[in-house]
C-alpha cells in the first residue's frame, strides 16, 4: 500500500513534467529538475504561511489540472508524447522507481547522528503535523531553523500513507536522478555511445567524492538524508541545465526553481547557491548567441533574475521568518541567536588576513582562525588530507580543471571559451568558498570543532561535486555538438567530438574501476544487510510499545546512562508528536551539562572527566533530579538505559527503588505525589503515526 502511496505522488510529479515539456517546451531531460525544485519553492511557501497541508492538496490539484491539460488532445490534435521520453526521461523515471520499489523492499531507517538530529526528524514532524518542523515542540532550548527545501521534499513524497525513512530516502535519490537528467541534457537515444558512459559516471559521482578510504561500515551514500551531497548536486544541476537550455532550447526561466531550491537546502551552502546563479549569470550575459550589444538589456535582466531568486528564498527565510522565530524563542526563555553577525565575521576576518589588528571577539578567535586557515591548507595539499577516491583537495581540482581543458580543446567556437570562462569563474568562486569555511571555522564553529576540522570533508566535497558536474556538462556538449549537425557536419568537428566520447568513455571506466575497488556492494546500497539496521528497529519496537501506554498530553524524561547525545536524539525522533524533553539541566553554562541525554548522578559520584563524564554528565542531587523532572514539566520517565551509577543515586525516589526497571518489567514510570511510580505497558499493537 505504501508503495502505492508514493506512486501517487511520482504521478502528480509527472503530470507537472508533461506540462512543462508538451506546453512549455522544455526538454523531457530537465523538466525533473524543475518541477521539483517549483513543488519545493511552493510548499516554502505556503508552510511559511502556516497552511503546509492546503499547499499540499493545491499542488496536487494543479499538477493534475496542468497535466490534463497537456495530455489531452487539443482542437484534435493529439500532443506528441514521444517528446516525454528521452535518455535523461527515462534515467529519471525508470531511476526513481526502481529505487521505490528496492526501498520499500528493503525498509532502511535513519540511524546517523545528524539524521536523527535534524534532517530525518525534520521530515517526520513535517509529514505528521502537516506544518514546518521549526513551529513543533521537540524539547530543545534552542529553535530549530534549518532550511526546509530537503524536509519539504521528503515531505511531498510522504504526503500519502503513513510516514515512512526510506521515502525521505527515495525523495533525495529523486533529486540526485533528475539533475543526472539535467547533465544528460538534449542527448538522444541515437547518441547511445555518449549517454551510456556518462550515465555510469554521474552514478559514481556522489561515491567518488565522498567515499575516499576502504570502508568497513555501511556506505550511505545513496541511504543518507544529509544535505550536503544534494546542495552540491543541484549546485551543479543548475548550471548543467542551462547549459542544456542554451544546447536544445525551451524556456530559460525553467532554471530559476533551480537557483532558488540550491539557496534552500542548507544556510551554510547559500554560498553554492550564489556560484551556481554566478556562473549561470555570467554565462548567459558574456556569451550570446547573437552579437554582443544585442539583447543586452535583456541578458542584463536576466542575470539579475539568476541572483534575485537564491537571495529571495535567503531573504525570505534566513531573515524573516527565522528572525521571527528566533525572536519568539528568546522571549519564552530559548537560547535564542549565538551565532555572531555574518558581516562582521566576514570584516573581521578578511582584516585579519590583511594583517589589521582586531579587538574582543575577534582577537580571542584569531589564533584558532589562522591555524583553521592552516589546517585547510594541508588538507587541500598533503596526502593526509584524502578528500575522494582519487586524493586530497589538489588532486580533485586538477581533475576538475582537467576535464574542463578538454572540454575547451575538443569543443569550437563559443562552447571553447564558454568552457574556459566557467573553469575560472568556478576556480575564484572556489576561494571565496574556503574563505567561508575558515570563517566559520574561526570565529562561529567551537574551539573543538575547529581543532580538528569536524565536518571539514562533508563542507567540502559538496562544491567538488558542484564543479565537477559543469565540467562533464562541457565535455558532454563538446562531444555531442558535431553530432547534432548531422552527417555532413566537417571531418575535424568530428573527430574532435569522437575524442570527446572516448574521453568521457574512459573517465566511466575509471570512475567504475575505482568504486568497486573501494566500495563493496554489501557495505553499499547495492546489498547491505538488514543488520545494519538492528539496533534502531530495537529502539523504534520499544518506543511504539511505550507510546501505547501514553496519552496525548504526556511529555518525556529520558534516561539513558552513557549516551552522548544521539540516543536522546534518537527518542525524539522516535516518540514524535509525543515530546522528549530536553532532560538535563537548563544551565547552557555549565561545563558538564546542557541537556539532551547523558548520564545522571551524584556530584560527589563523577570519576574524571572523560568519555561520559566529560561529555554529559548531570551532577544532581536526588532533589534535584525529582525538581528537574516535575519543572519540565514531564509526567513519565522513560529509563531507556540504566547502570549502577544511576541506581545508586536515585532509588530513593522512585516507589519500588526501581524493581520493575531492572527486572525487564517496564521502562515506564509515572510522575505522581508520592514519587515515580512504575507504569505497567499495555499488551497489544502499539499506535501508528499517519501522514495525510
Amino acid at each position: 500500500m505504501e508503495l502505492v502511496c508514493v506512486c501517487l505522488s511520482m504521478a502528480a510529479l509527472f503530470l507537472l513534467c508533461a506540462f512543462l515539456t508538451l506546453r512549455c517546451g522544455l526538454h523531457a531531460s530537465l523538466a525533473p529538475l524543475t518541477a521539483l525544485a517549483a513543488a519545493v519553492l511552493w510548499l516554502t511557501l505556503w508552510g511559511m504561511a502556516g497552511r503546509l497541508l492546503a499547499g499540499g492538496w493545491l499542488l496536487l490539484g494543479l499538477c493534475a489540472a496542468a497535466g490534463a491539460f497537456a495530455l489531452l488532445p487539443r482542437r484534435g490534435a493529439r500532443p506528441d508524447l514521444r517528446r516525454l521520453c528521452s535518455p535523461g526521461a527515462a534515467l529519471f523515471w525508470g531511476g526513481t522507481m526502481a529505487f521505490a520499489v528496492y526501498f520499500f523492499l528493503r525498509q532502511p531507517i535513519a540511524t546517523g547522528f545528524d539524521e536523527l538530529s535534524l534532517w530525518a526528524t525534520a521530515v517526520k514532524v513535517t509529514a505528521v503535523d502537516n506544518a514546518l518542523y521549526s513551529t513543533a515542540d521537540l524539547g530543545v532550548p534552542w529553535s530549530v531553523t534549518q532550511n526546509p527545501g530537503l524536509p519539504l521534499l521528503g515531505y511531498f513524497f510522504n504526503f500519502f500513507g503513513t510516514y515512512a525513512d526510506w521515502k525521505v530516502y527515495l525523495a533525495y535519490n529523486a533529486l540526485a536522478l533528475a539533475v543526472y537528467a539535467a547533465v544528460l541534457g538534449t542527448l538522444r537515444w541515437a547518441q547511445y555511445r555518449l549517454w551510456v558512459p556518462l550515465a555510469a559516471v554521474l552514478w559514481c559521482v556522489p561515491w567518488f567524492f565522498t567515499t575516499y578510504n576502504h570502508t568497513i561500515y555501511l556506505s550511505t551514500v545513496y541511504m543518507d538524508s544529509y544535505g550536503d551531497i544534494p546542495a552540491g548536486l543541484v549546485m551543479g544541476g543548475a548550471v548543467a541545465l542551462w547549459l542544456a537550455l542554451r544546447c536544445g532550447g525551451g524556456p530559460r526561466w525553467a532554471v530559476l526553481p533551480v537557483l532558488a531550491l540550491a539557496a534552500n537546502i542548507k544556510a551554510n551552502t547559500f554560498v553554492l547557491a550564489l556560484v551556481a546563479a554566478g556562473l549561470v549569470a555570467l554565462d548567459g550575459w558574456l556569451f550570446p548567441d547573437g552579437p554582443f550589444k544585442k539583447g543586452l538589456a535583456r541578458r542584463t535582466g536576466f542575470a539579475a533574475l539568476c541572483f534575485a531568486a537564491p537571495m529571495a528564498v535567503y531573504f525570505l527565510w534566513n531573515v524573516r521568518y527565522v528572525g521571527a522565530l528566533v525572536a519568539r524563542n528568546t522571549a519564552a526563555g530559548g537560547m535564542g541567536d549565538t551565532t555572531p553577525s555574518l558581516a562582521a565575521v566576514v570584516v573581521n576576518g578578511i582584516g585579519i588576513l590583511l594583517g589589521r589588528p582586531a579587538a574582543g571577539f575577534y582577537a580571542e578567535r584569531q589564533g584558532q582562525f589562522l591555524q583553521a586557515v592552516a589546517d585547510m591548507g594541508a588538507q587541500f595539499w598533503t596526502p593526509a588530507g584524502r578528500m575522494s577516491m582519487v586524493g586530497q583537495g589538489c588532486v580533485v581540482t586538477a581533475l576538475i580543471l582537467g576535464v574542463f581543458a578538454a572540454a575547451a580543446l575538443l569543443a569550437g567556437g563559443p562552447l571553447r571559451r564558454r568552457s574556459v570562462c566557467m573553469a575560472l569563474a568556478g576556480t575564484a568562486c572556489f576561494g571565496g568558498y574556503n574563505l567561508m569555511l575558515a570563517l566559520s571555522y574561526g570565529f562561529i564553529f567551537k574551539p573543538f570543532q575547529a581543532a580538528t576540522l569536524v565536518d571539514y570533508n562533508r563542507y567540502i566535497y559538496c562544491y567538488y561535486i558542484g564543479w565537477f558536474l559543469p565540467a562533464l556538462a562541457c565535455l558532454a556538449d563538446a562531444a555531442s555538438a558535431p553530432e547534432a549537425a548531422g552527417p555532413t557536419a566537417p571531418r575535424r568537428p568530428a573527430l574532435r567530438a569522437l575524442a570527446a566520447q572516448a574521453l568521457v568513455l574512459a573517465l566511466a571506466g575509471g570512475m567504475l574501476l575505482r568504486w568497486q575497488s573501494l566500495v563493496l556492494p554489501q557495505l553499499s546500497v547495492l546489498g547491505y544487510s538488514d543488520l545494519e539496521f538492528v539496533d534502531r528497529k530495537a529502539d523504534q519496537a520499544a518506543a511504539a510499545s511505550v507510546s501505547a501506554a501514553l496519552q496525548d498530553t504526556d511529555r518525556i524524561f529520558f534516561v539513558s546512562q552513557g549516551d552522548t547525545g544521539q540516543r536522546w536524539f534518537a527518542a525524539v525522533y522516535d516518540f514524535y508528536p509525543l515530546p522528549v524533553d530536553y532532560s538535563g539541566t537548563t544551565d547552557h553554562t555549565e561545563q558538564y551539562g546542557g541537556g539532551g541525554g547523558g548520564t545522571f548522578g551524584l556530584p560527589e559520584l563523577r570519576e574524571g572527566t572523560d568519555g561520559v563524564y566529560r561529555t554529559y554528565y548531570h551532577a544532581y542531587t536526588p532533589a534535584q533530579l525529582d525538581a528537574a523532572v516535575r519543572g519540565s514539566g514531564c509526567t513519565v520517565l522513560y529509563l531507556q538505559e540504566l547502570d549502577d551509577l544511576f541506581v545508586k543515586s536515585y532509588a530513593e525516589l522512585f516507589t519500588d527503588r526501581l524493581a520493575a526497571a531492572l527486572a525487564g518489567e517496564t521502562p515506564l514510570y509515572r510522575v505522581t505525589a508520592d514519587g515515580f511510580a512504575p507504569e505497567p505497558l499495555p499488551a497489544g499493537p502499539a499506535r501508528e503515526v499517519s501522514a495525510p
